[in-house]
C-alpha cells in the first residue's frame, strides 16, 4: 500500500516513514533504514524519520548512529518518554562497546617455537657438551649427553630447544596423521 503510495507521489517523507516501519516490523532492517533515510532526506523536520532511522540501524548494530538519531528525536520532543527511554538504552550500549574496545586485548596466538631464533643463540667456546649433529639426535648424543649430566654439567641452551621442538613437531605430525587415519576410517 505505501508502495503505491509512494509510486503515485514520491515526495511525501511520512508515505516513506511509514513504508519505514512496516519493515521494521517484518525486520527488512536494510529497507527500513533506505526508506528512513529517504524520508529525512525529503523533510528534515519528520521526527518519525529520525525514529524509525535510528530503530533500523539499532536493528543492525550501528549503535552509535543511532545514537545520533535519538538524540536528534530527544532534542525535537524532549517529553516523549519512549524516545528518551531508547536514548538511554542505545547510548549505555555505545558506552559498553566503547569500553570493551578499551580494554579487548589482541589475541594473536603466536607460538613459542615461532619467537625461538636458535640461529642468533651462539654457542660458546668453552661448551664443550654434546652437540647436535645435522639437528639430529643421535645415539651418540644421547650417550655424551647422559654422561654430561651424570658430570653435573648442563645442555646448552640452543640444543635443549632444538630437542624440545623437535620432539613437538614429531609429536603434532604423529597426531595430525593419526586425525587423518581416524577420518579415513570413518569416512
Amino acid at each position: 500500500m505505501y508502495t503505491q503510495a509512494i509510486e503515485v507521489n514520491p515526495n511525501v517523507a511520512a508515505y516513506y516513514g511509514n513504508r519505514s516501519f512496516a519493515y521494521l516490523k517484518t525486520e527488512c532492517f536494510g529497507y527500513a533504514l533506505n526508506d528512513a533515510s529517504k524520508a529525512i532526506e525529503l523533510d528534515e523536520s519528520y521526527v518519525k524519520g529520525y525514529y524509525r532511522r535510528a530503530a533500523a540501524y539499532m536493528s543492525l548494530g550501528k549503535f552509535k548512529q543511532a545514537l545520533k538519531d535519538f538524540n536528534a528525536v530527544t532534542v525535537a520532543r524532549p517529553n516523549d518518554k519512549d524516545a528518551k527511554t531508547k536514548f538511554l538504552e542505545c547510548s549505555k550500549i555505545v558506552k559498553r562497546k566503547a569500553f570493551e574496545n578499551a580494554i579487548a586485548v589482541e589475541e594473536t596466538r603466536k607460538s613459542v617455537a615461532d619467537s625461538l631464533n636458535l640461529e642468533t643463540m651462539t654457542i660458546e667456546d668453552c661448551y664443550n657438551g654434546p652437540k647436535l649433529e645435522d639437528g639430529h639426535v643421535t645415539l651418540h648424543f644421547m650417550k655424551s649427553l647422559m654422561e654430561t649430566f651424570k658430570e653435573g654439567k648442563k645442555l646448552h641452551r640452543r640444543y635443549a630447544y632444538q630437542v624440545v621442538l623437535l620432539y613437538f613437531l614429531d609429536v603434532y605430525f604423529l597426531e595430525q596423521k593419526n586425525k587423518l587415519l581416524a577420518s579415513q576410517k570413518l569416512a
